[in-house]
């Protein structure tokens, strides 16, 4: 899902944020319900608890136990739905989206590495509802799209890039590696080396094009409701303080 450029900014903003908005008086005004937004979309508490729920489950069961690692896993999927809503609210400025149809259209695709109910069976162990699973499939469908209309096809490809790509990742040799498979096969037809060019150009210009982005959509954060999703802030900020020190 990685706009990498911004991750040590925000990750600091955040913290030291969350942690300053702790020691300075209440707002009078009730603060919205969101945790991060831009001006076209927003991700709200519920949605974030359920993100949180979902990235919980790659780690381990007690990861709550050590407060710096668990604040740091919370942080990280707030970079990681900052630069997905600056996505998303793009692709909503450039009237980029997806149809029904084309979602059950991929949908129906998807589930077919899942036979029988094997795929509510992996809901079901994930822990993660159908209708959740659904929203976020539609979102990364959306993504893509835009990333792909934006971005990948208007790479500029040369047929200088196209030479230099071909040496780089070709080598024809009869030779075998552990008598069980050939070192690398020959690329077979240039439509597949341009793909393969393409997708390579397309993820060396993703960060300079994602910036552009995040200036177009700046990302608000909700510290005070951000802080309600970490744990042992203060103690947090002592280690962060051990450290500089």
């Amino acid at each position: 899902m990685t706009g990498l450029f911004k991750k040590n900014c925000i990750c600091w903003v955040l913290v030291c944020g969350v942690f300053l908005f702790g020691c300075s008086e209440p707002e009078k005004q009730k603060p919205l319900d969101f945790i991060i937004k831009t001006s076209l979309m927003s991700i709200t508490s519920a949605d974030f608890s359920e993100e949180l729920d979902l990235k919980r489950a790659a780690y381990p069961y007690n990861i709550d136990e050590n407060s710096a690692e668990y604040n740091e896993m919370v942080i990280f999927l707030v970079e990681m739905l900052s630069e997905e809503v600056v996505l998303l609210s793009a692709s909503a400025a450039k009237g980029v989206t997806v149809t029904d149809q084309e979602v059950q259209s991929a949908e129906d695709k998807f589930k077919k590495d899942y036979p029988e109910d094997s795929f509510d069976q992996m809901l079901l162990e994930n822990a993660i509802s159908y209708s959740f699973w659904k929203k976020r499939f539609k979102a990364n469908m959306i993504m893509e799209k835009f990333i792909d209309q934006e971005l990948k096809k208007k790479i500029e490809i040369t047929p200088q890039d196209i030479v230099a790509f071909y040496k780089n990742n070709t080598l024809a040799t009869g030779r075998e590696l552990d008598n069980k498979a050939l070192v690398l096969t020959k690329i077979e037809n240039e439509k597949e080396l341009i793909s393969r060019l393409r997708l390579q150009k397309t993820q060396e210009s993703y960060d300079e094009w994602i910036q552009q982005l995040w200036t177009q959509y700046p990302v608000e954060i909700n510290k005070e409701k951000l802080k309600t999703f970490l744990i042992d802030i203060e103690k947090s900020k002592g280690s962060v303080n051990e450290k500089e020190n």
